[in-house]
């Protein structure tokens, strides 16, 4: 009988120890001090997308699309319309869920369509709303010939959040097409100045 008890005795001790969580071991993400997230809003599959792309394929990066809760129409001059009010009103929509952690980043990299020489209001409500204490942002826009004060207005808002900013860059594409007119070299040389 003493050894049937020894037994449960030590059965049991065991399993406590199997469900007993190491002390030394915290249960937080540790953080990659190295770690890059492209964060990014397109409103077609277009210009500021393929850029977002072509970093996280070179850079290796994690990343997101930035995306309203309330998704814009699929026809342009609707979203024309409402972009130019919204932008005047400084409106900054509710976002869906990133689906991950901004504290598992230590760099940055936003990119945004330029709206009515703007930055558009879904990056907007982005950058707003983030904690960028203590992190590196680097911002990159797209426009169609007048890149606006997009650039120095993101630099603003993430320096105001606490980041360091460096390396922002707007790039030029023709209009209608989804064409970049920026040099391929241009994109090529600002990318490989972030690596």
């Amino acid at each position: 009988m003493k050894i049937f008890f020894s037994m449960i005795l030590v059965l049991l001790t065991c399993v406590s120890m199997a469900n007993t969580e190491n002390p030394r071991v915290s249960n937080e993400t540790v953080r990659d001090s190295s770690k890059t997230l492209i964060v990014y809003f397109s409103y077609s599959h277009g210009n500021t997308k393929s850029i977002a792309e072509k970093l996280q394929k070179v850079l290796g990066a994690d990343i997101v699309r930035l995306e309203p809760v309330t998704p814009y129409s699929h026809d342009y001059k609707k979203v024309e319309k409402q972009g130019q009010e919204e932008v005047e009103q400084q409106f900054k929509p509710k976002l869906k869920a990133l689906g991950l952690n901004l504290k598992n980043y230590d760099r940055i990299i936003i990119g945004t369509p330029t709206w009515w020489y703007k930055m558009a209001p879904v990056v907007l409500s982005f950058m707003s709303s983030a904690d960028f204490d203590g992190k590196k942002v680097i911002p990159f826009s797209t426009h169609a010939g007048w890149p606006g004060s997009v650039i120095k207005d993101m630099t603003e808002l993430a320096e105001n959040k606490g980041a360091t900013v460096e390396n922002g860059h707007a790039f030029l594409f023709t209009g209608g097409d989804d064409g970049q007119s920026s040099a391929e070299g241009e994109l090529s040389e600002w990318i490989e100045s972030l690596k």
